[in-house]
């Protein structure tokens, strides 16, 4: 170092020097934090959906238990309306046959 006064051009340098320095380190700390951030977000996520995946299971198999019984049921009430319609068939022939006495 000498011992000379800096002039104010020098002096203007030097703080643009440090203030560029100073600038880059900033962004560099910036994208290592966002960086983390979005991997911290990311893993997150991984584990929410990973923790969903049983309960989705167990759902779909009572939606599937559901669909299995109401197929039965909706069997067995065919069979029951066939048999009515059979049976009421049967008497609306029976009555045209032999229909009432005209009074």
């Amino acid at each position: 170092m000498n011992d000379q006064p800096l002039t104010r051009a020098e002096l203007a340098e030097a703080l643009d020097g440090q203030k560029r320095e100073l600038l880059d380190a900033i962004r560099a700390s910036k994208e290592e934090v966002l960086e983390s951030v979005q991997e911290f977000v990311r893993d997150a996520q991984t584990e929410i959906l990973k923790a969903f995946l049983p309960y989705q299971e167990s759902q779909n198999a009572r939606l599937h238990l559901m669909e299995v019984r109401l197929s039965n049921v909706d069997a067995g009430l065919g069979e029951r309306m066939a048999i009515l319609e059979r049976r009421l068939a049967e008497i609306e022939k029976k009555l045209l046959l032999n229909p009432p006495p005209i009074q």
